[in-house]
């Protein structure tokens, strides 16, 4: 009721003003006048002149009061903005200590707040970026051993995610989980791939020693079978590669534990080969003072005195360490017991009928050594002719 009598009262103000602003040119009073005067009913012909004519000075009369009207508004207009704004002025000098205080204040809250929420922005942007660092540790982490992941792992697992802003704390939560996922995947993924290479590894590992071994067997059964290689040599062939053996020196890096086995095998092979120098010699003089006695000994048989002599030094060579005939696969106490000589002395005594059977290995020496006898002994019935002419 207070509302519709407040909006009454304001179009009764506003009427008012209209009333007095247009007073001068045409009141209520005015308006019932022409409403009378030309009433709805009013017509003119206006195919007659006359009627015609005065249809143009009502229109000119109606011309004239709207033109007074409006000039009348455009001229209120003015006077009516001129003196509202000096209203406006007066008002703002009465206002303007309070309005310019607080419009200051309120300007340096504005820009305080502005200042807040950038310095907040930028707090927060760094602690994204430290947010983003987190996965710099899966980057590092590719390529990496298990032992550097597990570092790492425990590097992400300290962080303290309660130091981030509450705005954005739950994303540094959830990018340390990932990080963490991520490197347990790797770690994981690291662990069996360094078990895989450990395995192969060690297969390598033992593959190179077999290798390494079967090499060094190689190397010492060279050596160990060099002699055989002089048989029917020259004197100065077998001398020369005397000297070869002289100057080499057995390294640990070429035969491993076996080093000490292969300077006394050095050893022995040098004390056959002089064995054979010495015969070599022997032969080599006999022939420059019997050339007939030569024709009757064949190289074949200097070649087979040589063989077998050099069988019968490697065995009493074996002997004289206390080692099985052989290696380890013969072994016999009547070779054994049998001493070093400077020439060759048949056996008198040999393994039992029961010890042959017993080692097919040891039968098998035997019978080689019972043919190497008998050709020895052809041979020195030869050079005993030979050395008797």
């Amino acid at each position: 009721m207070e509302h519709s009598t407040m909006t009454t009262a304001k179009q009764s103000t506003a009427t008012n003003l209209v009333e007095v602003v247009f007073q001068e040119d045409l009141t209520k009073q005015g308006l019932a006048e022409l409403r009378k005067k030309y009433p709805k009913t009013f017509k003119l012909d206006m195919q007659d002149d006359n009627d015609f004519k005065e249809a143009r000075k009502i229109r000119t009369e109606r011309n004239k009061l709207a033109k007074a009207i409006n000039d009348r508004r455009i001229s209120f207009t003015s006077e009516l903005k001129d003196h509202g704004d000096d209203l406006i002025n007066k008002i703002d000098a009465i206002y303007n200590p309070i309005i310019t205080a607080f419009e200051a204040e309120d300007k340096r809250r504005k820009e305080e707040a502005a200042r807040i929420k950038a310095e907040h922005e930028a707090m927060l942007d760094k602690q994204r970026l430290e947010i983003a660092e987190f996965k710099g540790f899966i980057q590092q982490c590719k390529g990496k051993d298990s032992q550097y992941i597990a570092d790492a792992l425990e590097s992400v697992d300290l962080i303290e995610t309660d130091s981030f802003h509450k705005d954005i704390i739950h994303e540094a939560i959830d990018a340390k989980k990932e990080v963490i996922d991520t490197l347990n995947e790797m770690y994981q993924t690291a662990k069996a791939n360094e078990k895989v290479e450990a395995e192969r590894a060690e297969l390598r590992a033992k593959e190179e020693k077999i290798e390494k071994e079967r090499t060094i067997e190689n190397r010492i059964n060279k050596l160990r079978n060099s002699p055989m290689d002089f048989f029917g040599k020259s004197s100065q062939v077998i001398q020369d590669r005397i000297t070869q053996l002289e100057n080499y020196t057995p390294t640990e890096s070429d035969f491993g534990p076996r080093l000490d086995e292969v300077i006394q095998l050095q050893a022995q092979v040098i004390q056959q080969l002089r064995m054979m120098l010495t015969q070599a010699k022997q032969l080599e003089s006999v022939n420059s003072v019997a050339q007939p006695v030569e024709d009757q000994v064949t190289s074949q048989d200097v070649h087979s005195v040589q063989q077998a002599q050099f069988e019968q030094q490697e065995d009493n060579q074996l002997q004289s360490q206390n080692a099985p005939l052989l290696g380890g696969t013969i072994k016999s106490d009547v070779f054994e017991a049998t001493a070093n000589t400077d020439g060759y002395i048949p056996l008198d005594l040999w393994p039992s009928a029961m010890d042959r059977a017993e080692n097919d290995e040891l039968d098998r020496v035997c019978d080689q050594l019972e043919v190497a006898e008998s050709h020895i002994a052809f041979l020195e019935a030869e050079l005993n002719k030979a050395l008797a002419a």
